[in-house]
């Protein structure tokens, strides 16, 4: 009975610490959705857009590694040894590597696209790659979520319904997803190349622009309530 009691709360503690680091990374993700959108906005309004379409793609990768890359660094443990399922446990993995991935491969066609290498395609084909990040990794919040509202000891009328805010949140991501996949591909094909690609980035960048502020909203709600 000590060992229990005292094993907890170090057991919250620790996970109330991987809580404030997800949150920031969390927050960083949604400023580098904002900076995405900013930069679209400005390209769409002929300022600069041949500069403002790659440096939007940049912003975007740097938005997919935050987001996933904190998830991934501080919580894999925590998912494996907290799972109710563990069903649930290859999906989060899954989510969190395609976030990380898509992160990659399109910060990287964007840096590209900067240097000039095919940007006409490159960036379309970025910009597909995180509309295909987005409808895909879209529950990983959630799921994440559902796991920590279950340990955490928070309340559970205020974190269930907190929670359904973030299940919220990934059905905004699925649509933008999709209509950023639709966007780029009829970018790649040559209508409207340019302004698609911007209207797409615009869409992506407010998907992770909200992601990214319900989650670090949410991991300081659930600081505060069970501190």
């Amino acid at each position: 009975m000590n060992a229990t009691t005292q094993t907890y709360p170090e057991s919250l503690c620790r996970e109330m610490t991987a809580a404030r680091i997800v949150r920031g990374g969390s927050a960083v993700s949604g400023i580098a959705g904002a900076v995405a959108v900013l930069l679209a906005i400005l390209g769409l309004s002929s300022i600069m857009p041949e500069l403002m379409l790659p440096l939007a793609v940049i912003a975007l990768g740097a938005s997919f590694l935050f987001e996933g890359g904190t998830i991934a660094a501080r919580f894999s443990d925590f998912l494996t040894e907290t799972s109710r399922s563990r069903r649930d446990v290859p999906k989060l993995g899954t989510g969190v590597t395609l976030e990380v991935a898509g992160g990659v491969v399109g910060a990287i066609l964007g840096i590209l696209a900067i240097l000039k290498v095919l940007p006409s395609i490159l960036t379309p084909v970025a910009i597909l790659v995180y509309g295909i990040t987005l409808v895909f990794g879209s529950g990983v919040t959630a799921w994440f979520d559902a796991l920590l509202t279950t340990r955490s000891g928070e309340h559970a009328v205020y974190g269930w319904t907190a929670h359904d805010a973030l299940v919220m949140s990934a059905g905004v991501q699925i649509i933008l997803g999709l209509t950023g996949i639709v966007l780029s591909i009829l970018s790649l094909i040559g209508i409207s190349p340019l302004v698609l690609s911007l209207s797409s980035e615009l869409c992506i960048g407010f998907a992770a622009l909200v992601t990214g502020t319900a989650v670090s909203a949410r991991m300081s709600g659930i600081m505060l309530r069970t501190s």
